[in-house]
């Protein structure tokens, strides 16, 4: 999917991203092979993502959603990007690279030095994003009847 690409601070009960969520918890479903119930612990809620917490970005290609992320002050200096996802029609075309760039710049501004978030080990294409971007894994959690949690850490200039 290539073309016209705008990227878009949305609220994140929005549309968009109502029908992206939804389909990044069926991919997490399909790869776990349970039913997957997302918590505020790994999501956040969608007032720690709001305009006055942090920021919420939507990736259009086209005129229509394929990415979505948050980005919110987890504590002094640093951030964490929260329910980064691109659609499953739009991988591979550099929009997940995209929004990761823009979220962190949006911690930058904010004077955050470093950016943390958290993955998995079934979501694999993110992690190699990641790890191509400079994320370095700062924690390995286990937990029971779910994948490890990777947690994972960058500074920014």
């Amino acid at each position: 999917m290539t073309g016209p690409v705008e990227i878009r601070e949305e609220p994140p009960s929005g549309l968009a991203t109502q029908a992206l969520f939804a389909e990044y918890v069926a991919l997490l479903h399909d790869r776990l092979g349970i039913r997957f119930e997302p918590t505020d612990r790994l999501f956040a809620t969608e007032e720690e993502l709001d305009k006055a917490n942090g920021a919420w970005l939507v990736i259009y290609a086209r005129g229509l959603p394929v990415g979505c992320g948050g980005v919110r002050t987890l504590e002094s200096k640093v951030a964490e990007v929260k329910r980064m996802f691109v659609s499953q029609r739009a991988r591979r075309s550099g929009y997940g690279r995209r929004l990761l760039h823009e979220l962190e710049d949006i911690a930058v501004t904010r004077g955050h030095s470093r950016v943390r978030l958290v993955t998995t080990e079934v979501l694999s294409e993110a992690r190699s994003l990641y790890v191509a971007e400079g994320y370095r894994v700062i924690h390995r959690i286990p937990r029971e009847r779910r994948p490890v949690e990777i947690w994972m850490e960058k500074d920014v200039p």
